[in-house]
């Protein structure tokens, strides 16, 4: 039973998802999670995240058992008539329809905003490049949003090969773009009564997020290096047991730092408290900072610097994160509650202390609700 402690902010919303892209299933994930019910429509062979690697030993796609919990499944053959006609009648009844389809698609399957004929719909887009211009049709992904908007050009050493961030980080970036324009579109349907299409497109995410060297370029006119070399003024050093990265910004960051490495005449000397002379010297002291971190662990280093207010990170790895303990105090590794012993997830990246985000129940299997929910009829 539903009460008001666990009640999501989002409950009594529709949303159906059409996409087949991490940045769609992301959105919906995020909405699921806030209490909305997501529906996800699936073709005959499954959404085309459940074919992503890696896969855990019953075969079982993990990008999936993240992407697609808390959702609802249904199977539909969008290839025949009325497959589609089932999907039609899905969106419209929906309050959010969420879709990665390029206008041509929605065009040819009468899938269109217009199409629907649901005034009070917001219809939320989640393509590579928009829903207008140019490349309104041109595929993309994860490394061609990297590309296009700038963020390759950043990233890596110089005179080597550009690289994209990590994994689906454009895919992230813009299902949450998508998730927070789809809460403020329904918001304004709610107060004046009128849906509207939400257009996200992932480069337009990435570049709007491609600071501060877009800015830098912008206003100082002058391109972006790539780092020649790994430093501490660029990036995680080695230390005893791992790497750390130690951010120098401030005066009294620097002045602690170096009192606690035991270099005192780096931490009183008054020209090292200007951070533009330390960008321009940075040759006369970086040898010497990262050879006394050598002689720390990162954990007992974090320890020692977070007393002095000091910004700084050790780097983690995969099981120091699920094993960290300010993660665990703070709940952060959840599972569902409806399967306790189903593997941890990360949890949401924000908290809500009246409707919070939950992980209700594990990834459906494909077209385990269609029976189940009403109106649609799927192709014998």
């Amino acid at each position: 039973m539903t009460t008001p402690g666990n009640r999501g902010a989002l409950e009594g919303v529709r949303v159906v998802d059409t996409s087949t892209t991490v940045a769609g299933a992301w959105c919906s994930r995020l909405l699921a999670g806030l209490g909305a019910d997501v529906i996800v429509v699936e073709p005959p062979e499954g959404h085309p995240i459940r074919h992503l690697a890696p896969f855990a030993e019953d075969g079982t796609s993990a990008p999936a058992a993240y992407l697609l919990a808390d959702k609802r499944s249904v199977q539909l053959d969008a290839t025949g008539e009325q497959g589609l006609a089932a999907v039609r009648r899905l969106a419209a009844g929906a309050d959010i329809v969420v879709s990665s389809s390029t206008p041509s698609a929605l065009e040819a399957r009468r899938l269109r905003f217009a199409d629907l004929e649901a005034p009070g719909l917001v219809m939320v887009h989640v393509t590579p490049h928009g829903m207008t211009g140019p490349l309104a049709e041109v595929p993309g992904n994860d490394l061609t949003v990297a590309a296009r908007s700038g963020w390759a050009s950043i990233n890596g050493m110089d005179g080597r090969d550009p690289l994209k961030p990590a994994a689906w980080q454009s895919s992230y970036c813009a299902g949450v773009m998508a998730a927070g324009s789809a809460v403020a579109a329904l918001r304004y349907r709610d107060a004046h009564g009128v849906g509207q299409e939400v257009d996200v497109a992932e480069t337009e995410v990435m570049t709007g997020t491609f600071a501060p060297a877009l800015l830098r370029s912008q206003y100082e006119g002058r391109l972006p290096a790539r780092p020649k070399e790994m430093n501490i003024t660029e990036g995680p050093v080695p230390v005893a047991d791992g790497y750390f990265a130690l951010t120098l910004s401030r005066a009294h960051f620097w002045r602690d730092a170096m009192n606690l490495l035991e270099l005192p005449d780096l931490a009183e000397d008054p020209r090292w408290e200007s951070s533009a002379y330390r960008r321009e010297h940075h040759a006369e002291y970086t040898e010497r900072v990262q050879e006394r971190m050598t002689h720390w662990n990162k954990m007992d280093l974090f320890d020692e610097l977070a007393i002095r207010r000091v910004v700084a990170g050790p780097v983690l790895s995969m099981s120091e994160l699920l094993e960290n303990v300010h993660l665990r105090e703070r709940g952060f590794w959840v599972r569902p509650l409806e399967d306790p012993t189903a593997p941890e997830f990360a949890g949401a990246p924000f908290k809500l202390s009246a409707t919070p985000f939950s992980l209700r129940t594990t990834a459906p299997e494909v077209g385990e609700h269609t029976d189940s929910i009403a109106n649609v009829e799927v192709d014998a």
